[in-house]
């Protein structure tokens, strides 16, 4: 795409727009300015005061390296190695699944309910914390909890301490190693709330994703391979014997009648349906 003349940084950014378009990038100048900013260590923000600026050849290299990553649909936050969730910085590798922003309205929900109930120092179980970014944002935004964070390899878990630092939350997250359909129970806990954003597509949806989510991002974080309510029917198991306050779950945006009867057949006391910033339903709210 691009030769080795000099470019300015206006130049270039408009040039990369236009192929982004041709190759079916969404948000060809967002991406094209995101990438131009990483390669070369500024602020967004910064690029717009440096429009004439001639790029080098060594920057040209690193910036054409990027944009040959993009064009083959591999996720921004995957090559730039960093994401913003809850307005706070997070790194990332393919270990780990992008966080959403339809997640954020499940953690302000969340630190909404602790409020309302007034619950003193809560322990809350984050379950397949991947990132972090809900047991990392419910420190931060609820200052006075502990958090139990869950994941299944101690790649995810590096992540996602390496998260906790960055957030200087980790004095109060416990990250471990845990499988919650074959490894036994926490035991001795008094668990205030569960929270999780567990894989809900279904074997059939799994082949119609983007090629972005599909190709990069890590399957066991998105699919049972099944019906996409294993980890429901698990974490509804699981409050049997672990008697926590409160189950707060992310939604299928496709199949929210399937778990919500699942629910209501382990018989809780209350089932609460909120729906996300889309007005699609995507927090499940259960007092236990």
């Amino acid at each position: 795409m691009l030769t080795n003349k000099l470019w300015k940084l206006l130049d270039i950014l408009e040039i990369t727009t236009r192929h982004f378009k041709k190759n079916d990038i969404e948000n060809p100048r967002l991406n094209a300015e995101c990438l131009l900013a990483d390669a070369l260590n500024l602020d967004r923000i910064q690029l717009y005061l440096q429009y004439e600026r001639l790029l080098s050849k060594e920057e040209l290299e690193k910036y054409r390296e990027l944009v040959r990553r993009r064009s083959r649909h591999e996720p921004l936050q995957y090559i730039t190695g960093k994401t913003e969730f809850m307005g706070l910085p997070f790194q990332l590798t393919t270990d780990v699944l992008i966080p959403r922003p339809e997640t954020e309205s499940v953690v302000e929900h969340a630190v909404a309910k602790l409020k309302e109930l007034n619950i003193q120092s809560p322990l809350i179980w984050d379950i397949g914390t991947g990132s972090g970014c809900i047991a990392i944002s419910m420190a931060h935004y609820f200052p006075d909890s502990l958090i139990m964070a869950s994941d299944i390899s101690d790649a995810i878990l590096a992540v996602a301490q390496q998260n906790a630092r960055i957030n200087l939350v980790q004095d109060r997250i416990e990250f471990f190693n845990h499988n919650i359909l074959t490894d036994t129970l926490p035991e001795n806990r008094t668990i205030n709330m569960i929270i999780s954003n567990p894989p809900y597509i279904t074997e059939s949806e799994w082949h119609t994703l983007p090629r972005e989510v599909r190709d990069f991002e890590p399957e066991f974080a998105l699919t049972d391979h099944l019906n996409g309510l294993t980890f429901y029917k698990r974490i509804c198991d699981l409050a049997s014997h672990l008697n926590p306050d409160i189950i707060i779950l992310e939604l299928s945006g496709t199949q929210f009648d399937n778990i919500i009867k699942l629910t209501k057949n382990a018989n809780f006391k209350d089932i609460d349906i909120l729906n996300d910033m889309n007005a699609i339903p995507r927090i499940l709210d259960i007092t236990v």
